[in-house]
């Protein structure tokens, strides 16, 4: 049986590596279910059997990203116990910006936002993303200052989350005309320290 278990887990993450790549390169509409069966080498069926739908292939997809960050936030503070609570949120961030730059999981994040304004079910796990997202960020900053409430705090949190999807926009690559991404992480990185500390 834990065999047996164990071989679920691991075609499940087969299944959502090709499907990440997959939606990563060709966009929602581009991903199908019948593209990412043939390139793990199983049948529709079985694929469905797992993912019974676009949808829940995914919002599994979507969960599985949010819940490899916060594993490796959790290994990230656990390696940190002895940094202030400002260095541990300013290498949250700093690890944000890190993996928001990884091309899947942009183009993964970028489309999700895209689709939903259209689509209710992204709509939700977008709102699913944003929530888990807000409440890490308040954890780290809450009571950084102590002149600043604890529902001020969740709506800095807020404000630091909606920042960090906004660096999700076609960015000036370095060295070209306008702000560059190295230029406006700097200043993201200036506005979350501030909106952490100053009262």
């Amino acid at each position: 049986m834990a065999k047996m278990q164990e071989k679920g887990f691991e075609r499940t993450q087969v299944i959502l590596a090709v499907a990440q790549t997959l939606l990563a390169q060709q966009g929602y509409a581009g991903l199908s279910m019948r593209a990412v069966a043939q390139q793990v080498g199983i049948s529709l069926g079985n694929l469905q059997h797992y993912y019974p739908s676009k949808e829940k292939l995914v919002e599994a997809l979507l969960i599985h990203i949010l819940d490899g960050f916060q594993l490796r936030v959790a290994e990230m503070t656990d390696r940190m116990q002895s940094a202030s609570q400002l260095e541990r949120f300013k290498a949250l961030i700093d690890q944000v910006l890190i993996e928001i730059r990884q091309p899947d999981t942009y183009g993964l994040l970028a489309e999700i936002n895209a689709l939903a304004n259209r689509l209710p079910f992204a709509a939700q796990l977008m709102q699913t993303v944003f929530e888990r997202e807000r409440k890490e960020v308040f954890k780290l900053i809450n009571g950084l200052n102590p002149k600043i409430s604890k529902e001020e705090y969740k709506r800095r949190a807020a404000m630091i989350v909606v920042q960090i999807h906004g660096l999700l926009a076609p960015l000036v690559p370095d060295g070209g005309r306008g702000f560059s991404r190295t230029e406006l992480e700097k200043a993201a990185r200036e506005a979350f320290s501030m909106l952490a500390l100053n009262g």
